[in-house]
């Protein structure tokens, strides 16, 4: 019984030692107030030469015949090995991938590398936008800004911002810009799933956003319906954009993008409603995020 009982004993404590050795290096896990602390990463291309002249007969003229390509990421990224360091750079790298006028591109190395993954989509991007510079030439100015950015930390979870300057040609650039919510302990993404869609919570809240794009538009409820927007928005439904809502220091952000509801003179419509008010209008999850 006595060497039965050490036999155990000692599969268990190989067992404890073998998972010991097994999670050394892997990711960590945060633990309830534990802060998120940021490196930034960059990546920065200016060029500016003189173009080759199209040919006369061409259509396509640029006023100074030159050259100016600007390639800048400025990448703020949580530090360590945890698991939600690790999905915002994911989710970074996700976005950057997936919002660029310059077609598909995806970093497939390390994560940990986060000065490598800002280095190849800054090189991709420097290589996609010179092709672009071949004459006949409608406008040789190439620029795209990417920056992501902390905006919101409590105990249990954080926000980052992501955001896109382009302008690539044409009567005007392109503009993007919206953030995520990320449960600290796990990496949890949160969007839409924020808020709660239990119909006498979104009952409750239909209001409170229109009365949003109301103050954004200074416009009536039925203005907004009407002339400012695209005819997309139903007076009886929620109007949630296609990125977030997230969390902020003062409340939870709801923002559209460009050409989302209404047209591109009308700017990023969006709102911002306080969490006294959105209390028994969030997920039960997401508002355990608060307590």
């Amino acid at each position: 019984m006595k060497r039965t009982i050490l036999a155990a004993a000692a599969v268990l404590l190989s067992l404890a030692l073998f998972s010991c050795k097994d999670n050394a290096g892997g990711p960590t896990i945060l633990k309830p107030g534990d802060s998120v602390t940021v490196k930034k990463y960059t990546y920065s291309y200016v060029d500016n030469r003189l173009a080759p002249l199209p040919p006369a007969d061409s259509e396509y003229k640029n006023d100074d015949d030159s050259v100016h390509i600007i390639v800048s990421l400025d990448l703020d990224l949580p530090e360590g090995n945890s698991i939600l360091a690790r999905r915002v750079r994911e989710w970074v790298s996700e976005q950057i991938s997936a919002n660029n006028s310059q077609g598909p591109m995806y970093f497939q190395g390390d994560l940990n590398n986060a000065q490598a993954m800002a280095d190849y989509y800054g090189n991709e991007l420097k290589k996609a936008l010179e092709e672009t510079i071949d004459p006949p030439i409608f406008n040789g100015w190439r620029d795209v800004d990417i920056s992501t950015s902390k905006i919101f930390e409590n105990p249990k979870c954080v926000t980052w911002l992501f955001a896109v300057e382009e302008y690539t040609g044409g009567a005007h650039g392109f503009h993007i810009c919206y953030g995520a919510t990320f449960r600290k302990e796990d990496g949890r993404m949160f969007g839409n799933d924020i808020v709660s869609h239990d119909y006498e919570a979104e009952q409750k809240l239909i209001p409170m956003a229109f009365d949003g794009l109301c103050e954004y538009f200074n416009a009536t409820k039925e203005e907004v319906l009407g002339e400012y927007t695209d005819g997309s928005l139903r007076e009886y439904l929620l109007p949630l954009p296609k990125y977030g809502p997230w969390f902020t220091s003062t409340g939870v952000d709801f923002q559209f993008q460009q050409y989302e509801i209404a047209a591109y003179a009308a700017g990023m419509p969006g709102f911002t409603i306080p969490y006294d008010k959105m209390e028994g209008l969030l997920s039960p999850v997401a508002a355990d995020l608060l307590k």
